[in-house]
């Protein structure tokens, strides 16, 4: 059916308290008015402007508008999505965010390696300017460093340096689109957008600047980010703005247990079903720096784990979660209740597909759990 025109016939109404001596546009807001509307709308009110002073450019603002346009949903393709990459991100704006330290980086390196596997080549905007951290990584996971495009924010000449990412995109895309990059990774938000914090948590219109630009270089992109001081599962910076802009977002936090290892899980999913967690583990060598990655499903091994904590009896969840957490000295409250989320979460999964029961009548915390085959 395609595309329909409509004409655009009338701007405002007639506003009351019309002040001789202002022209229509400081009298009615923006237009666009027909010229035969301004003369019908004179007609109908010469009472009101009779010997009113009425400069040359009274109607001054008020051009023929251009063509309105509509469709209906039979015109837009309904096509499914494409396949996430590497069965984490759209191909659009994503978001991965966590707390200070978890390894954020560190993901983000072993994720370029991913993408070289599967041939895409990526670039990194280093608003936070270390680029040696960034070559050490991913020289450390064994990936091809001469395939990442490397921009710090000076390489766009000293006037956009100092901008929102929003005023430097366009720069950003002139190299991207040169060099032949098919992915974007911005390390991170808070720097590449040049503003506070506390306006990144209030401004609701930054976020939406932010991912309108990144959408607008056409190429996938990743985006690093942190929730408030305090509160590991916040929105990222307080505002659930930048997870609503956003394609696709990812909640990173550091797993149980003495080695660096990271769990990530699906915030925002748009259009997708059920989409597992991603456990990243990382090993160093003596010198420090990292040596290697493993990518495993977190489902599957927090499964795992679950199936052999309970082959000698039934358990409750809080039980499981204190095992879970019995190799860290001190851990926070936050920490056990995220703990005990995802063992329930994953215990729910494993009673639909029978291989666990409650064990008795008991509800709430009460609640113990048993392998199905266990009497």
């Amino acid at each position: 059916m395609g595309v329909r025109e409509v004409r655009s016939s009338a701007g405002p109404s007639v506003m009351n308290g019309w002040q001789g001596g202002l022209t229509a546009a400081e009298t009615f807001g923006p237009g666009p008015l027909e010229p035969d509307t301004i003369a019908a709308w004179r007609q109908r009110n010469s009472d009101k402007i009779a010997g009113l002073p009425a400069p040359p450019d009274l109607w001054e603002g008020y051009p023929t508008g251009p063509p309105l346009h509509y469709r209906t949903l039979a015109d837009i393709d309904d096509s499914p999505p494409g396949e996430l990459l590497i069965g984490m991100f759209e191909h659009g704006p994503n978001l991965a965010y966590g707390g200070p330290g978890i390894g954020k980086g560190m993901s983000a390196a072993a994720w370029i390696v991913e993408f070289q596997a599967l041939g895409l080549e990526v670039a990194i905007y280093d608003a936070e300017r270390r680029p040696q951290e960034w070559a050490r990584r991913v020289q450390g996971l064994s990936g091809d460093r001469t395939r990442v495009v490397y921009i710090a924010p000076e390489d766009l000449g000293p006037r956009l340096a100092s901008q929102p990412l929003w005023e430097s995109a366009p720069s950003i895309g002139e190299i991207i689109r040169v060099a032949g990059v098919d992915l974007l990774i911005v390390d991170s938000i808070l720097p590449a957008v040049g503003v506070g914090e506390e306006r990144l948590r209030s401004a609701a219109e930054v976020p939406y600047l932010y991912v309108q630009a990144l959408d607008a270089l056409g190429i996938p992109s990743i985006s690093l980010g942190h929730p408030p001081k305090g509160q590991p599962e916040g929105e990222p910076f307080g505002s659930m703005a930048w997870t609503a802009a956003m394609r696709m977002t990812w909640l990173g936090a550091r797993a149980e247990g003495e080695a660096h290892r990271v769990r990530w899980r699906p915030r925002k999913r748009n259009e997708r079903g059920h989409i597992a967690g991603v456990l990243l583990s990382f090993e160093y060598d003596e010198d420090g720096r990292p040596c290697s990655s493993i990518r495993e499903d977190d489902e599957e091994d927090t499964r795992g784990r679950l199936m052999l904590m309970l082959k000698n009896g039934a358990r409750s969840v809080a039980d499981m979660a204190d095992e879970l957490l019995e190799d860290e000295e001190f851990p926070t409250a936050d920490k056990l209740d995220r703990v005990k989320e995802r063992i329930g979460r994953t215990l729910r999964r494993m009673a639909r597909d029978g291989s666990v029961l409650r064990d008795g009548p008991a509800t709430g915390r009460n609640v113990r759990w048993r392998l199905q085959w266990e009497r």
